[in-house]
């Protein structure tokens, strides 16, 4: 599933707004990536996708429920029970009555569905009218609930939005056995995705638990064949008891009963050893055969893809922590930065919903769906943000990005992104500046000075006398200006090789007309 337009009506700030999402048929890929100034309305569009998506969201978890499925799954259309998140009226647009949010999406055969929300204000301040026209998503719903009804095997999309209110505050890292989740729970808190990452850090400690357990119960599968083997021997000297019994009558050999009564609570004893066992063995083979120690391996694999972090795992003495090594120093994850724990529990959150929408996928991180994350450059040091889109595309391969962001880097990491500029509810499509640098970027795409204009003002007088030979002027500038940079500053280094190289050009055009007179 992906989405393949948005349609925008007296929303927020948007008159009317169309934008497409890659891929298209001139960007391939699965990266659609909008800049903008603050308050553009970058984040409104991200919003405005999460909500149309929650009423197919809302809608697969309304109608996959056991109880409701048996019934629903045979139906030819599904009538909405008014599930999805509603347009709140402040996202209306001023002096208008009317709002109108419409996606265009592709469905799990490619085939191209609409859905449609449009509303009054009315309607918003009356709830209980509140609904949808008949849409793609009845469609859609109907093909995942059949296919899931009759497998709970079967694969899933992801729908997540991550907003700027991205929390990796990590107080406790307690059970609660999420293992026993089904594909559903990958739904929870899709609408806002980061702001709260306790459910990916609990989900880690319970499937590393089940990963310990599985390897503690190979070790004591010998203590059980060894249980096995004691019971056996107990239940053959009961029966020559029981045999000698029988033939000897009971009033002679009253010992005898205490023997056999003393092994039989010894085998009832021994079979509730082999029980537990058993238990916790049908508990580890379901989560084997679920896929829950794979899934482990994939999510540790994916941070482990966007960070140098190695041996993610969960200490449990004392209080519960996440522990990651870095550069050979094993740390408590709460040590590292602000945009390490970010992108760690951000990437972690996506690996983990994907893997539990795909149980029967070989690598689950293959899986489909859609992300949207906001500035998904927060808090990340540049050098993080020059190659993350690359390793999103590398790690997630069918997953459809939906970002902004306020980077450079971000944006010159790839060539097949598709990259729309927003300003003032305007959207216009940019040229590709795969592998330009930052200040290329910043000019062309940001509208944005690379340096200070004041002191770009005053380079550009040193070029201009310098390209008319006022050298007096060019040296008076730079040694004025060198007061006031660095001394290895590029640009007025730049400067002094230019005024060099132009002397030198002009002494030697001197030195010719000399010799020819």
């Amino acid at each position: 599933m992906k989405v393949k337009r948005l349609h925008l009506q007296n929303y927020g700030r948007f008159e009317d707004l169309n934008i497409d999402f890659s891929p298209t048929a001139e960007k391939m890929g699965n990266v659609t990536v909008i800049v903008g100034n603050n308050g553009a309305g970058k984040s409104q569009i991200l919003q405005a996708l999460a909500t149309g998506l929650s009423w197919f969201v809302n809608g697969l978890l309304y109608y996959t429920e056991e109880s409701v499925s048996n019934t629903m799954k045979d139906r030819d259309t599904i009538v909405f029970p008014h599930e999805g998140e509603y347009i709140d009226q402040y996202r209306i647009k001023k002096n208008r009555d009317r709002v109108n949010l419409e996606l265009l999406f592709s469905d799990m055969n490619n085939e191209v569905k609409g859905f449609n929300l449009n509303v009054t204000r009315e309607d918003i301040l009356k709830p209980a009218v509140y609904g949808t026209s008949d849409n793609g998503f009845n469609y859609l719903i109907k093909k995942y609930v059949k296919v899931f009804g009759g497998s709970r095997k079967s694969s899933l999309p992801l729908i997540a939005n991550y907003t700027i209110d991205r929390n990796v505050e990590i107080n406790s890292i307690e059970a609660s056995y999420s293992f026993v989740l089904d594909q559903l729970s990958a739904y929870k808190d899709f609408s806002n995705a980061g702001s709260n990452y306790e459910e990916f850090f609990e989900w880690f400690r319970d499937n590393e638990d089940v990963e310990n357990e599985i390897s503690k119960d190979k070790i004591q599968s010998k203590e059980l064949d060894s249980i096995e083997n004691q019971l056996h021997k107990l239940k053959m000297e009961k029966e020559v008891i029981e045999g000698i019994i029988n033939d000897v009558g009971t009033e002679k050999e009253v010992f005898l009963y205490r023997s056999l009564s003393k092994i039989t609570a010894e085998i009832d004893y021994k079979q509730s050893e082999i029980n537990q066992f058993l238990i916790r063995s049908d508990m580890l083979a379901a989560s084997v055969i679920n896929g829950f120690k794979s899934q482990l391996e994939h999510v540790r694999k994916a941070i482990e893809r966007f960070t140098n972090f190695k041996n993610i795992r969960i200490r449990r003495l004392n209080k519960p922590k996440m522990t990651v090594e870095k550069d050979d120093e094993e740390l408590d994850v709460n040590q590292l930065s602000q945009g390490e724990k970010s992108l760690l529990a951000l990437v972690g959150d996506i690996a983990r919903r994907l893997v539990i929408l795909n149980p029967s996928l070989d690598n689950p991180l293959d899986g489909e769906g859609v992300v949207m994350i906001d500035e998904v450059d927060l808090h990340l040091h540049p050098k993080w943000q020059h190659d993350l889109i690359d390793k999103f595309v590398k790690t997630f391969p069918n997953v459809q990005f939906i970002l902004t962001t306020h980077s450079p880097h971000v944006i010159s990491d790839r060539n097949d992104i598709l990259l729309y500029s927003l300003d003032d509810g305007e959207l216009t499509e940019m040229p590709n500046v795969y592998g330009e640098d930052a200040n290329t970027v910043l000019t062309k795409i940001f509208d944005v000075d690379i340096r200070d204009s004041k002191v770009e003002e005053q380079l550009n007088v040193i070029r201009r006398a310098i390209s008319k030979h006022d050298y007096v002027t060019a040296e008076n500038c730079i040694t004025e200006l060198a007061e006031k940079l660095p001394s290895d500053h590029l640009e007025l280094l730049k400067c002094r090789l230019l005024l060099a190289q132009s002397k030198l050009a002009n002494n030697h055009k001197d030195e010719s007309s000399h010799a020819e007179d």
